[in-house]
């Protein structure tokens, strides 16, 4: 967009009230170009209650499906679908409750036993006290996901999206050499409470040396921003030679999508503008220049893609907020189980699509 443009969007939004989000129309498929055609209208954001309706739009071109907002917020006035955003603040307190030590020691164990993490659970165990977290998949995927990448080797790691920067202290904690980036004020003031390099502001205006990293992760970012391609390019330009881009995003190919269709967690409307499926997300790194990619899902969130996606199916508007009881977190954990036997079938049917590219 063009600074003329960006100025003439920003006076509009002057008059309006101060929680209207200025918008763009964006009718062409972000991709190839093909008009979209309406896929959903006047959908609320019902996680945090940002100002406005939204409509998605889909790509209808074979090999395609893309799907984004059409009208799009701007670039000036997306920061206002994050006003209440919880994300990026310390997570609570880890519940107590017999069931849950027990659920955390199996996880201790597995973690010292598949990657060498310090435990407090005795060698002789561990292999028996992992055996839950090996025979159940979701379990195993949230455990994996990323922390198999900072045990495979050291080096500079950049998290692009960091948060509060509890994975980069995982990965600081296993050698590694960690910096962090991410937009939230709060985000980077709290990441930096813990002792970590936290830049604040957008990766092009780090302006980093080329090929300055040896990982670059993002974790559910790229749906966020409003020119993809350019974020994997600079992406692929701050790698070293042989580095690894590691991307997580929604999953519109996923099976929750297909059955919770409007009211899946993952379309999260205004925050997500353009949510990819495995053929879009793999047009987008060719496109970016990487060579060497591969593309596969996850079910580490399906327990949670659920859960959030029946309550916000209700009536009750904003109740992901609350508490969820425990025939809801049921209900969620059943469907990751089920994701999970359909995806030894269908391997990218998962809730998260993971994207690897070496530079």
């Amino acid at each position: 967009m063009t600074r003329p443009m960006q100025s003439a969007l920003a006076k509009s939004s002057v008059d309006a009230p101060s929680d209207v989000i200025a918008t763009r129309p964006c009718p062409n498929c972000y991709l190839c170009g093909t008009p979209g055609v309406p896929l959903y209208h006047g959908l609320p954001d019902r996680l945090f209650g940002a100002s406005g309706e939204w409509n998605f739009s889909r790509c209808p071109a074979a090999g395609c499906g893309l799907i984004w907002l059409d009208p799009m917020p701007t670039e000036a006035d997306i920061a206002k679908a994050y006003a209440t955003y919880p994300t990026h603040d310390d997570p609570q307190p880890a519940r107590s409750g017999a069931l849950r030590k027990l659920w955390r020691m199996s996880e201790s164990a597995y973690m010292a036993q598949r990657f060498g993490c310090s435990s407090h659970i005795p060698k002789s165990i561990r292999m028996l006290a992992a055996v839950p977290v090996y025979l159940i998949r979701p379990i195993r995927d949230g455990i994996d996901l990323p922390l198999k990448y900072f045990a495979e080797r050291k080096g500079r790691l950049l998290e692009v999206g960091c948060g509060a920067g509890d994975t980069m202290k995982i990965a600081v904690n296993m050698g590694w050499d960690a910096v962090g980036l991410d937009v939230d004020l709060k985000a980077v003031a709290n990441a930096r409470g813990k002792g970590l390099t936290v830049h604040l502001g957008q990766l092009a205006d780090q302006r980093f040396a080329d090929e300055s990293f040896d990982l670059v992760l993002m974790s559910h970012v790229i749906e966020h921003v409003h020119d993809p391609l350019a974020l994997l390019r600079e992406c692929r330009r701050v790698l070293r030679k042989d580095g690894l881009l590691v991307v997580f995003t929604p999953n519109t190919e996923s099976w929750g999508y297909r059955r919770l269709g409007a009211n899946w967690m993952g379309l999260d409307p205004p925050r997500h503008l353009i949510v990819f499926n495995p053929q879009t997300l793999e047009c987008l790194a060719r496109r970016a220049g990487f060579s060497d990619r591969t593309i596969s899902s996850t079910i580490r969130f399906t327990a949670v893609f659920f859960t959030l996606s029946r309550l916000l199916g209700s009536t009750r508007g904003c109740a992901a907020f609350r508490k969820a009881s425990l025939s809801q977190r049921l209900y969620g954990h059943t469907a990751a189980y089920a994701e999970s036997i359909i995806s030894g079938f269908r391997p990218l049917i998962g809730s998260e699509l993971l994207f690897e590219a070496r530079k």
